[in-house]
């Protein structure tokens, strides 16, 4: 739901004008859509997704240093192609739509605004494959979304890293120097201005909650509600001029938000009846099995709709104050940018499968071939396809 959450946010953004919606009198519709399709939210989102990522991916960590057993291998073929089979078609889908929309709708002129001129470069095409966005470059195109996978990836590889003096399985210089290599890297990437350190202690608190054995509230109920109030105080109060005189506040309001949230996560896992809850719905299930292909081409999809639809109608009619034109398009816009992400998904997310046994051969091929031997087994071996 999160991706679902910043897509119409962004969507919203692009066609949705509320610049009235203090000074004039609106229906209760659009004064809860100017609530919930907030950048606030969207940004509450974004730390609900780096909280299961740690939940799920970190945890998995955990479970697997417990285990006893090698296991960098796998979960490094895990992690790789799970990023890879939809970063790069997305970069490939970013790259074609920014040039469709550049090349015959750039009279709109936003793909030369502040937020997107100079960043159709070839070498930040690469940065982005790098997963380096954010962190030491500019994001690439019109997908600045992708800021967040760049932390995403980077988590994956560090973590397990500084993980290893705990993976009895490995060699004592193996583990000194995977762990070495671990806090240079996590020391690199927080050297420049960016998320990615606050973001981590998310992600890291997302990991370290799967050794909580119960949940502080076990009633649903009184987590989900008190989780639902914290971000509604969050939403309406932090904002503009408070942010601008006590920026710390944004750190304070997350930290809170996460705790509340992992504790709803909690008590949602220990229910019995835990499927019947809206996150083990099937159209959750659907949401959850193409969001990460939403997330990655939805940018570049809106900014070309929205290039298009100012061509057509002229007059920045995007932008202007919304009518019920404005918000029968949007549902439009939304349905299409929807169903292209599922179809998208097919190609890619849903083949997340096949990318691992591929790679797996790859590297199989690759240690036969050279006979790389003990080393090879000790990063690769794995009881767990």
């Amino acid at each position: 739901m999160g991706a679902v959450e910043v897509t119409t946010v962004h969507a919203g953004n692009l066609f949705i004008n509320l610049a009235d919606v203090m000074t004039e009198k609106h229906s209760a519709g659009i004064y809860a859509w100017w609530f919930i399709a907030s950048n606030e939210l969207a940004h509450q989102a974004v730390v609900g997704f780096f909280l299961i990522s740690g939940y799920l991916v970190g945890g998995s960590v955990l479970i697997e240093l417990q285990s006893g057993r090698p296991f960098l291998g796998n979960y490094f073929i895990h992690r790789f192609a799970r990023i890879y089979v939809v970063l790069i078609p997305a970069l490939l889908v970013t790259s074609a739509l920014d040039w469709i929309g550049r090349s015959y709708f750039a009279e709109s002129g936003i793909y030369e605004s502040s937020m997107f001129k100079d960043h159709f470069r070839t070498s930040l095409f690469f940065a982005a494959i790098a997963n380096l966005q954010a962190i030491y470059a500019d994001f690439f195109g019109t997908n600045g979304p992708l800021w967040s996978l760049a932390c995403e990836f980077w988590y994956y590889v560090t973590f397990p890293l500084l993980a290893i003096p705990f993976a009895h399985a490995y060699s004592p210089m193996f583990r000194t120097v995977g762990f070495v290599a671990g806090v240079a890297l996590t020391i690199a990437l927080s050297l420049p201005p960016s998320w990615f350190l606050f973001g981590y202690l998310l992600w890291a608190l997302g990991a370290f909650a799967t050794l909580v054995p119960r949940p502080l509230i076990h009633s649903r109920f009184a987590s989900l509600s008190l989780y639902i109030v914290a971000v509604v105080i969050i939403r309406l109060l932090l904002r503009g001029q408070i942010l601008e005189a006590f920026p710390l506040l944004r750190y304070i309001a997350d930290l809170l938000a996460a705790i509340l949230f992992l504790n709803l996560m909690a008590a949602l896992r220990v229910a019995a009846d835990w499927r019947r809850t809206p996150l083990g719905s099937l159209i959750h299930q659907r949401l959850a099995d193409m969001s990460f292909s939403l997330y990655c081409i939805h940018m570049p999809a809106l900014i070309l709709i929205f290039a298009i639809i100012d061509h057509i109608g002229g007059s920045r009619w995007p932008q202007q104050l919304a009518t019920a034109a404005h918000w029968l398009v949007l549902a439009g816009v939304l349905g299409t940018t929807v169903l292209a992400s599922f179809i998208f998904s097919q190609i890619t997310e849903a083949r997340t499968r096949e990318a691992r046994r591929a790679l797996r051969t790859l590297i199989d091929r690759v240690e036969a071939k050279h006979a790389t031997g003990a080393f090879t087994k000790a990063i690769c071996q794995s009881t767990d396809d």
